[in-house]
């Protein structure tokens, strides 16, 4: 019997034991929030100043949107590189970045021992091309008085072929390079051109620096023109077809999608590009965020809407992406349902109303209350 009696003793002492551990990890979770409901967090003006808050107003979307991160260039064959067509120095710049020239216009001087020299190979294959002509002018005299034979004739024709041939050889090499050539300048001092109008978009060189053959000197881009190249995960690329609506209301611009590409590349990213329509305020070279406007899929809560925020307004618990609504209270932590989002902007599905505000910083700060309260 006394041993019966330990062995309840130490059931009912296991039984408590468990029971207390079981109690205390239920008051140590945290309270799971009921789906869509708004938690209260009351803020005097001093304390919202206190944690740094400030907020921006909620823009409102019709229509579904897919957010993109793109970088503004210029369409195909409207950017040109000149590069040095031999060893050399670049002698004198004459024109910089930014500065706006037509085809044909000066950009800088061009010394170099190879050029002298081609020009010399040009001479001399003019020289050589105008004998030879007139070598052909005096056989073909000749043979007319019968004092010469058709061969002789042939040989100082086929010499001319060779010497012509040679000539433009010469020709187009000096045409390659682009440069003009002036008597004022030394024999092995040109000028290069540029080869389309433009804008000078960047420059490689000082004067004075010594240059390979090939190096880049300058890059010129036609800026009549820009395209957004859009860099998408897979899912945004299937919802994008050619035709769509593109916006970049941070530059007041306008653009419209001319080209799809779903393929994937090592990145395991797919693009698309959209030529501009209403330029605005769009430079070459930067990235922005655009919206495309795709085909919208119906909401399965009529009450909600589609509503464009910061990135940095939404922050993440419980598994939940959060906002947090101004009021003259304090704030409100809404539940959002994240649609789409890039570093700078996130369009979210949320019960909102027009002119609402959210907080865009202090956000840390608004959700460790939330955490402590819940």
């Amino acid at each position: 019997m006394a041993i019966f009696k330990k062995y309840v003793i130490f059931a009912l002492l296991a039984c408590q034991t468990m029971t207390l551990t079981n109690a205390a990890k239920a008051e140590s979770s945290p309270v799971p929030v009921a789906s869509g409901l708004p938690i209260f967090l009351q803020l005097s003006v001093q304390q919202q100043a206190s944690l740094g808050l400030q907020v921006t107003t909620v823009q409102s979307m019709k229509d579904a949107q897919v957010l993109v991160s793109a970088t503004v260039v210029v369409p195909p064959g409207k950017e040109f590189t000149v590069s040095a067509p031999y060893p050399g120095q670049v002698s004198r710049l004459l024109v910089g970045v930014g500065d706006t020239v037509k085809a044909a216009r000066s950009l800088a001087l061009f010394t170099s021992p190879m050029l002298g020299d081609a020009r010399r190979l040009l001479l001399e294959a003019s020289l050589d091309s105008k004998n030879a002509t007139a070598a052909v002018q005096r056989d073909q005299a000749l043979y007319d008085e019968g004092i010469i034979p058709a061969v002789r004739l042939q040989l100082s024709r086929s010499k001319q072929e060779v010497a012509q041939s040679l000539l433009r050889a010469r020709e187009a090499e000096l045409l390659a390079t682009g440069m003009r050539f002036d008597a004022n300048s030394g024999y092995a001092t040109g000028t290069i051109q540029a080869p389309l109008s433009g804008t000078v978009s960047e420059a490689f060189v000082a004067v004075g620096q010594r240059v390979e053959a090939g190096a880049l000197l300058f890059k010129l881009a036609d800026t009549s023109q820009l395209q957004i190249d859009l860099q998408l995960s897979s899912d945004k690329a299937s919802q994008m077809k050619v035709g769509d609506a593109v916006s970049i209301p941070s530059r007041s611009a306008s653009a419209k999608i001319t080209g799809v590409s779903r393929a994937l590349d090592a990145s395991q990213s797919a693009r698309a590009r959209a030529l501009v329509i209403q330029r605005g305020s769009l430079q070459v070279g930067e990235l922005v965020t655009v919206a495309v406007h795709t085909e919208a899929k119906p909401s399965l809560d009529k009450l909600k809407s589609h509503w464009l925020i910061p990135s940095r307004s939404v922050t993440q618990w419980s598994g939940k992406s959060w906002v947090f609504v101004a009021n003259d209270k304090g704030f409100v932590a809404q539940e959002v349902n994240i649609i789409s989002s890039t570093d700078d902007l996130s369009l979210v599905e949320a019960t909102l109303s027009a002119g609402s505000k959210v907080a865009m910083t202090g956000v840390a700060s608004l959700r460790a209350m939330m955490q402590k309260d819940n």
